[in-house]
């Protein structure tokens, strides 16, 4: 799997500087995650983990992306160091999702997201 140019470093996502929780606690997910006990969290593993607010799988293109942002070592997948990041990155949306969903419907109708893009500067033209 080709490596996605971005790496995120410190502090980087949409919610930056939110703190990641113990690291135990991270090992333990991670754990519960790596189901082939690799010590590697394949782009498989981590759909299977993952689910969106319908309780349907992630897109696998969605997962491979994120696993290429972190896997430094172009394995096709991502250790408990890498985890950690994927970790964050994953909570990070999760809560830009929850603050732009303001009716806590799961889902982000046409004026909620008319805001957020606001709040990134952007502008939303909404038509009949």
């Amino acid at each position: 799997m080709a490596a996605y140019p971005y790496r995120p470093g410190p502090g980087a996502g949409p919610a930056a500087g939110a703190a990641l929780p113990d690291q135990s606690f991270l090992w333990n997910v991670f754990q519960r995650v790596d189901k082939d006990r690799s010590g590697v969290i394949s782009d498989n593993e981590l759909q299977q983990a993952l689910s969106n607010g319908t309780w349907t799988p992630f897109n696998p293109v969605t997962v491979r992306s994120i696993i290429s942002m972190f896997d430094r070592e172009n394995k096709a997948g991502v250790n408990f160091s890498e985890f950690t990041g994927v970790w964050k990155y994953i909570t990070d949306w999760q809560n830009v999702f929850r603050t732009y969903d303001r009716d806590n419907s799961g889902m982000i109708d046409k004026n909620e997201l008319k805001q957020a893009l606001s709040g990134f500067g952007k502008t939303l033209v909404l038509t009949a």
